[in-house]
């Protein structure tokens, strides 16, 4: 998969590094040379110094076959213009920016650009780290009242089956983890203490599977 990557800071080179690890073909673009040059020579994707929203360099970073592109720079702006350069002039299938700014959010709903919240994530998973330690969140929707988390089963609940965790539809099993294996579960299958499952649920059936989790 060939993915544009805009904006070099912290989260741009540790996404860079990540994806090109696994054999992906990574483009990274950031206007600070240094920012590039700091990802080193183990780095496995190629690199262009200049603007997010730039078309040429956007031509040069291969964006015409992008599968996807990311635009992480430091500013919202930028961020939104590259964004929508990537997605209405070279019409990548998918486009992703970060967002700092709450008050800027309707600017990338109105333009109808997928983002992520930064502010918002860090707000939830600390909030979530102080309040629910039964729950570790992966995923919280912008709207609605579904949440993607991962929660742990007590000693307690050891036999557990599926079917009794997945309270009234409010809760959905996707995956567990049981030692190095993970699988998908049947609604009959027995959870054992110790097993991380990973679920959809609604935020008002936390209260009723509580009692079948640890603290972490």
């Amino acid at each position: 998969m060939h993915i544009v990557i805009a904006g070099c800071g912290r989260v741009g080179s540790d996404l860079a590094n990540r994806l090109a690890t696994p054999g992906h073909d990574v483009s990274i673009i950031d206007s600070n040379a240094h920012e590039l040059e700091a990802l080193g020579s183990t780095f496995n994707g190629s690199t262009h110094v200049g603007v997010a929203y730039d078309v040429d360099v956007l031509r040069e970073a291969g964006i015409e076959k992008a599968e996807v592109f990311v635009a992480v720079t430091d500013s919202d702006n930028a961020n939104l213009m590259a964004a929508e350069v990537a997605k209405e002039v070279f019409h990548v299938p998918r486009t992703l920016a970060r967002l700092d700014d709450p008050a800027r959010e309707q600017a990338y709903r109105t333009l109808d650009v997928d983002y992520v919240a930064a502010s918002r994530l860090v707000t939830n998973l600390v909030f979530e780290s102080i309040v629910d330690q039964e729950f570790k969140f992966h995923l919280t929707f912008a709207e609605g009242d579904i949440e993607i988390v991962e929660m742990t089963i007590s000693e307690d609940s050891n036999g557990l089956t599926v079917e009794e965790l997945e309270v009234d539809a409010g809760l959905r099993v996707a995956a567990v983890r049981r030692g190095r294996k993970t699988f998908i579960p049947a609604t009959e299958s027995a959870l054992e203490a110790g097993d991380l499952v990973v679920a959809a649920i609604k935020s008002g059936v936390r209260s009723k599977v509580k009692k079948h989790l640890t603290e972490e």
